[in-house]
């Protein structure tokens, strides 16, 4: 007999990139929150087993709007639970620690003027691949191991509560990508690729049937396609 265990994965929405507190949702990232939410309690054949989310305050707001819609709609979610290893990685310390090897980045000095997206998009590429080769573990408060490691342990953990059914996950891009990294063997450059093409507030949807895994959906942003919602996509 078949058994099907559903991985949903939502990046939070946007946060506060350039501000001193990060670790909010900006006014953008609030009105995805509240589209993606209202898509999701809309959907009749989304049931959720079980919801978690990571520790942070802006996986917090985001699973806050999913709640709200949810029982507006009369669809409550099962009781979240919240689980630090869904946690991002520190990315203020890779920034901090890859300038501080790089001052002479055209990206780098470029940020320090303004944020452009497709620049900013370059240099956190660059960083995690200094990661990713050790160059930064001196100022990382985990190895990059440390934190697939505990990805790995976050996501078993869900899938276990999950069962045959739907555990639906607020975390963030890096945490994300590096599930897809396990789940379909990807490497560095891979995983780093996805990691910058996941959109605040994308759904990531991943199927098991019969032992396999599957990518079912990457970024998938139904809830910012229509002409008017758009201009709110962002990806850091």
């Amino acid at each position: 007999m078949s058994t099907t265990t559903r991985l949903l994965l939502i990046r939070h929405a946007q946060a506060s990139f350039g501000t001193d507190d990060y670790d909010r949702l900006s006014e953008r990232g609030l009105r995805q929150a509240d589209l993606l939410a209202h898509w999701l309690a809309t959907q009749p054949d989304l049931e959720f087993s079980h919801v978690v989310s990571g520790a942070q305050k802006r996986h917090a707001q985001t699973l806050q709007a999913l709640q709200i819609a949810a029982n507006a709609a009369a669809r409550p979610l099962p009781q979240a639970v919240v689980d630090a290893d869904w946690n991002e990685f520190d990315h203020e310390s890779l920034l901090r620690g890859y300038a501080a090897r790089h001052l002479d980045d055209p990206d780098l000095l470029a940020l320090r003027s303004g944020v452009e997206p497709a620049r900013v998009q370059a240099l956190l590429g660059r960083a995690f691949q200094a990661w990713a080769d050790g160059y930064l573990d001196d100022v990382m408060p985990e190895t990059l191991q440390a934190f697939r490691d505990r990805v790995h342990r976050a996501r078993d953990r869900a899938e276990t509560h999950a069962g045959t059914g739907t555990a639906l996950v607020v975390s963030s891009g890096g945490v994300i990508a590096r599930c897809a990294q396990a789940l379909l063997a990807l490497d560095e450059p891979a995983t780093i690729r996805h990691n910058l093409s996941l959109a605040n507030s994308g759904i990531v949807e991943f199927v098991r049937e019969s032992g396999a895994w599957q990518l079912r959906r990457w970024s998938h942003l139904p809830h910012l396609d229509t002409d008017a919602h758009r201009e709110l996509r962002s990806f850091y």
